[in-house]
This record gives C-alpha cells, structure tokens and sequence, in this order.
C-alpha cells in the first residue's frame, strides 16, 4: 500500500498510512535481544564515521537494529560482516533486515566466536556490541586500517572504563567515551516544558582510531 493512502476504519474514521522511520520502527522490532536505541545507533553512525562505501565489521548482532542503520549508511558500494555466536540470534536478525530494510548482498554473517579474532583485515569501522568488548581489542586492532575507527557499547560503568583501559594499553588513540541522553518537549498553547519522562542512560559509546605503526614499534635489527 502507498505511504499516504487514505483507508476508512469500521468506526467511520479516515486514517493515512505511512511507513515507519527508523526511530519509530526499532524500539518496537522483533527481537530476542536487547536493542540499542536510535539515540545511540545515530551517534555510532556519525562519530563512527560510517559512510558510503566503508567496509564495517559489527560484533554482535542482536535484533539487526544496528545492522539496517549500518546498511543504510554504507549504501550498495560497501561492505558489512557481522560476527554472531548465536545462531538464532543471526536467523531472527536476517529475517529482520529482510522484512524493513530489503535485500542486503553487501551482508555477511559469520556464526563465530568473534573473541577468537576475525578473518578481515584493512576494515574502515569496526561497530562491538558485546558484554566483554575489551576480549575483542588486540584482534581489530588486526582487523581495521591505520586511521580506521573502533566504536563500543557497553551498559556499564565498570565495562566502559575496561574497554578504555584496553584502547589506550593498544595501538588507538583520540578515545573518546559518551552517553546521549534523549529529552522530549511538551508543547501545547501555553504549556512548554520538558516532558516528565526521557530516553536517559541507556548505554556507554567509545569511540576510537586505529594508530598506523611507525619506526618505533619495529622489532631492534628489523
């Protein structure tokens, strides 16, 4: 059905149909796993630096929320990988992108432990959605490109500063950790103000870049 068409209800009301964005649609998708929010997937995409045509490597795929931002940003010129452990977890999330967000061919999904390492070198992004992403840092520090970016999420205090922690003891540097917390508006005639509820603390981002190797690092007599 067209966005914009206009159906009648049985109560005689008109409604108009639209699709869904994409802040709309994630927070209510089908999912085993928990989501990460729009708030946080849009600062992923911007700080993350994805853009048209980058190779990406995603740890962990959950739902696919963050696989279809990703798709989206990369367009048909780019490539994404996903590591997944759990199979239902990669079956429920294909048929997610399938249904809201249509074929993927630049999409793989590889049903591996990615605390073992990954098979990609020379990535862009590297995007790690995992309960221990330090275990992951000396493999993309393999994977990405010199000057490619590393973007974490982790819920906890205690993870983000070990995911910092791990960074800074590896080739990264510029680390930057945030949250973005979401604040919506009442407005009605006179009545401005907050809204008494938002979207805070959902999770911790880390963000970081991958430091090319220079004559210091080579072994003595290299």
């Amino acid at each position: 059905m067209p966005e914009g068409t206009v159906v009648r209800s049985s109560t005689g009301e008109y409604l108009q149909i639209f699709r869904p964005t994409y802040a709309q649609l994630i927070p209510n998708l089908p999912r085993q796993a928990q989501v990460i929010y729009p708030k946080d997937v849009g600062t992923i995409v911007m700080w993350g630096d994805i853009h048209p045509g980058a190779r990406v490597v995603e740890v962990g795929v959950g739902p696919g929320a963050t696989a279809i931002a990703i798709l989206r940003a990369i367009g048909p010129a780019g490539t994404l990988t996903t590591y997944e452990l759990r199979e239902e977890f990669a079956a429920m999330a294909r048929n997610n992108v399938t249904r809201f967000h249509g074929p993927a061919p630049q999409w793989t999904i590889k049903l591996r432990d990615a605390y073992e390492g990954f098979d990609e070198t020379d990535v862009d992004r590297m995007v790690v959605d995992l309960s221990e992403p330090w275990r992951v840092v000396p493999h993309a520090a393999r994977a990405l490109r010199p000057g490619g970016v590393f973007a974490g999420f982790t819920p906890t205090v205690l993870q983000m500063k070990q995911l910092v922690d791990e960074l800074r003891a590896g080739p990264f540097a510029a680390i930057e950790a945030l949250e973005s917390l979401q604040r919506g508006w009442h407005v009605k005639d006179r009545s401005v103000r907050p809204e008494h509820r938002m979207v805070a603390h959902s999770g911790f981002l880390v963000f970081a870049r991958r430091l090319a190797a220079t004559p210091h690092d080579a072994a003595p007599g290299a």
